[in-house]
C-alpha cells in the first residue's frame, strides 16, 4: 500500500474492500484480545497465554491498532482529495456547460437568414399549393436568474431539447436574446399545434424542477392564417422587441396569433 497514493475512482471499490477486510481482522483480533486478557480476572485463573506468547499478542494488537489507525487516516486524505477534484471538474463542467450554451446560441443563423429561407418556403408552398408553418419560441430567465452565463446555459438547454423534437427538414433561428423562430414546411395549423405540444413538453423538461425559464409559443400558418411571406413575417415580427426590427412597420390585418 502506497502512502497518500495517487487518487484513482475506478479504484475505489477495491479501497472499499480493503477497508472492510482490515475493520473485521481488527475487530476479530480486538475481541479475541479482550477475551484473553480479560480471561484470568473473569474466571480467577491462569490465562491460556503466559509469558512470551503473552506479549506476542500484545505487540500483535497495539501494532494491529497503529496499522488501522494509519490506513484510515490515509483513507482520509485520499476521500478529502478525491472531493477536490470532484469540486474543481465540477466547476469545469459548468464552465464547458455555460461556453457550450453560448456557442449554440451564437451558431444558430438569424432573423436575415430566417427571412431568405421564408421567402423559399412561401414559393415553393405556392407553387405546389401547399402549406407551412412559422413557430415563434419567448423564453423569459426565471426572477431570480440575473447571471449571464446561467441564462445563456439555460437557452442553451431550450434550444438542446427543441432542435431534438424538430424534424429533419425543419430549421431553427434565432431572432434576438430570448426569441426563437422554426419553419415547419408542410404543416397545416392542426399539425403544427401538434409540434407545439411536443415542444412545450421539452421545454419543461429543460427548464427542470427550479423552472429556470418559462416559455411562450406562437404559431403561424400559411393559407389559414396568411396569404403572403410578407404577411408572415410581419406577424412575425409583431410579437418581436420593437429595437430589433425597424423595418418593415406591421400592416394592417395582419392574421391574429395563434396563442397555444
Amino acid at each position: 500500500m502506497r502512502v497518500f497514493d495517487r487518487v484513482d475512482r475506478s479504484d475505489l471499490d477495491r479501497r472499499e474492500l480493503q477497508l472492510l477486510v482490515l475493520a473485521v481482522i481488527t475487530i476479530c483480533m480486538l475481541g479475541t484480545g479482550i477475551a484473553l486478557l480479560a480471561y484470568p480476572t473473569i474466571f480467577s485463573a491462569s490465562a491460556m497465554l503466559t509469558g512470551s506468547s503473552l506479549k506476542v499478542c500484545f505487540f500483535a494488537f497495539c501494532g494491529m491498532c497503529v496499522l488501522l489507525v494509519g490506513y484510515l487516516l490515509d483513507r482520509h486524505f485520499v476521500v478529502r482529495k478525491l472531493r477536490q477534484q470532484i469540486e474543481t471538474e465540477r466547476r469545469q463542467y459548468a464552465e464547458f456547460r455555460f461556453q457550450a450554451g453560448r456557442d449554440l446560441l451564437s451558431a444558430l443563423p438569424r432573423f436575415n437568414q430566417f427571412q431568405d429561407r421564408l421567402v423559399m418556403e412561401y414559393r415553393r408552398a405556392s407553387n405546389l399549393t401547399g402549406s407551412f408553418s412559422v413557430l415563434v419560441i419567448k423564453l423569459t430567465p426565471a426572477i431570480n436568474s440575473t447571471d449571464e452565463d446561467e441564462i445563456s446555459a439555460a437557452f442553451g438547454d431550450a434550444v438542446k431539447a427543441v432542435s431534438h423534437r424538430l424534424r429533419r427538414e425543419d430549421s431553427l433561428y434565432r431572432f434576438c436574446a430570448d426569441a426563437f423562430g422554426i419553419i415547419l414546411p408542410g404543416l397545416k395549423f392542426d399539425d403544427a399545434k401538434n409540434i407545439v405540444g411536443r415542444l412545450e413538453e421539452g421545454l419543461r423538461d429543460a427548464a427542470g424542477a427550479s423552472n429556470r425559464f418559462s416559455s411562450v409559443l406562437k404559431v403561424f400558418t400559411y393559407p389559414q392564417q396568411v396569404s403572403t411571406a410578407h404577411e408572415m413575417e410581419s406577424a412575425v415580427r409583431s410579437i418581436l422587441p420593437a429595437d430589433m426590427v425597424a423595418e418593415p412597420v406591421v400592416e394592417q390585418g395582419v392574421p391574429a396569433i395563434a396563442e397555444n
